[in-house]
């Protein structure tokens, strides 16, 4: 059958008239689109802040070492790995930035921006943590929003923009801190919003544990349930003066507390310390604001009065060992007295009831300190003189 003339040429017509309405309408449109969506890869620069970095571009280059205070930008894919004596940061596009503490490897997974400024999608940074911990501040979210997002292991965890955030990872074990800011951790299918001091972990193939406040006792088995062989080292320091009596430390229940005590006598005026040592090694948090020293203490007896001598030889006293800033070596000291007859410096001393209870909670050491601690070492509670009696219970040292 002949097609009618007339209708092949309406066929045309209207053809074309919806090809100049796609062309017309379309067109603008696909353009609005391209620049609202259309995206940038960034860079990123890696600086080496103590030893040696190592950095792994992801194609066409082997890896290049980074020694102290050297830097190079890097593009996406690139792997970043910190050795146990090494830190480093990570400074992004947008002004985030990561610090790499020791034994931390990351990879830059993805790192975009709006091209155009009028575009929609957001700053986009995916960091994978295999491992280690890493100090993380998220930049404002100024003409565009930020895709900001941590993945281990164990889940992942959503950063909100102008925020301050410490995770780290082991094999079976991903934390996430948030102290300004919002996080929201993933996990098996579930999720936990973590606000601002607020913390949250992961283990292995489980969903994200309830959010806690972001404090944190550094010192382990400071109730002492577990026994003196947990966490703790006993040991006595007889000093130079020619003292050979060791005093005692056991575990004791007294008015309700579960406590060490500790116990010489016949020390016939030679100094001793009878010692319960902790070794902590734990670096401080760069957004942390507050460490404090808690500690149930009483003295039940001492021979030496006030500090001793030198204001250094209490019946119980704590000490806690810790590097600053400048990586040097320095000791916070408490001591606890009841009696200074002999009128002794007390320098480091407090004085307190004979033989009753007393509550003892220091200051913001970060605050009262004259150098801002860096890495707490060890943690030491003993008793310190002649003869003395003297008991510890409920010891913790506080992060926030």
């Amino acid at each position: 059958m002949k097609k009618s003339p007339e209708r092949v040429a309406w066929a045309v017509l209207l053809l074309a008239f919806a090809a100049f309405l796609l062309v017309v309408i379309g067109g603008p449109l696909g353009v609005r689109w391209y620049i609202a969506t259309a995206e940038k890869e960034q860079k990123a620069v890696v600086e080496s802040l103590v030893g040696t970095v190592v950095v792994e571009p992801p194609v066409g280059r082997s890896a290049v070492p980074l020694g102290r205070g050297e830097s190079m930008a890097v593009s996406e894919g690139a792997v970043v790995r910190v050795d146990e004596t090494s830190e480093a940061t990570i400074t992004l596009f947008d002004g985030s930035f990561v610090r790499l503490f020791p034994g931390t490897s990351v990879r830059l997974e993805r790192m975009r921006a709006p091209r155009y400024p009028t575009g929609t999608r957001p700053r986009c940074v995916w960091i994978n943590l295999f491992g280690g911990r890493a100090s993380i501040g998220t930049a404002p979210a100024l003409s565009s929003s930020l895709d900001f997002r941590v993945v281990s292991l164990q889940g992942s965890a959503q950063l909100e923009a102008d925020g301050k955030y410490i995770v780290s990872a082991t094999n079976d074990r991903c934390e996430v801190s948030a102290y300004r800011g919002r996080a929201d951790v993933a996990a098996d299918g579930q999720l936990v919003p973590v606000a601002a001091r607020q913390r949250t972990a992961i283990e292995l193939n489980q969903p994200p544990a309830p959010a806690v406040d972001v404090a944190r006792n550094l010192v382990r088995n400071g109730d002492f349930q577990e026994g003196l062989d947990v966490a703790w080292r006993v040991f006595n320091e007889q000093g130079t003066d020619g003292g050979d009596v060791d005093g005692t430390a056991e575990i004791v229940e007294d008015e309700g507390h579960e406590a060490v005590r500790f116990l010489r006598t016949g020390g016939e005026g030679n100094h001793c310390e009878t010692v319960l040592e902790q070794t902590i090694d734990a670096q401080l948090p760069d957004a942390v604001t507050s460490l404090t020293v808690h500690a149930t203490v009483k003295v039940r007896h001492q021979s030496l009065s006030g500090g001793g001598y030198l204001s250094s030889e209490y019946p119980l006293m704590i000490r806690l060992t810790y590097r600053d800033v400048y990586d040097s070596e320095t000791e916070w000291i408490q001591g606890f007295y009841y009696q200074n007859t002999a009128g002794n410096p007390t320098t480091y001393g407090e004085e307190i009831p004979r033989d009753t209870w007393h509550y003892f909670e220091s200051g913001n050491l970060l605050e009262e300190l004259p150098v801002r601690p860096y890495k707490i070492m060890r943690l030491r509670v003993y008793a310190s003189g002649w003869d003395y009696e003297s008991l510890i219970s409920d010891v913790s040292l506080i992060e926030e």
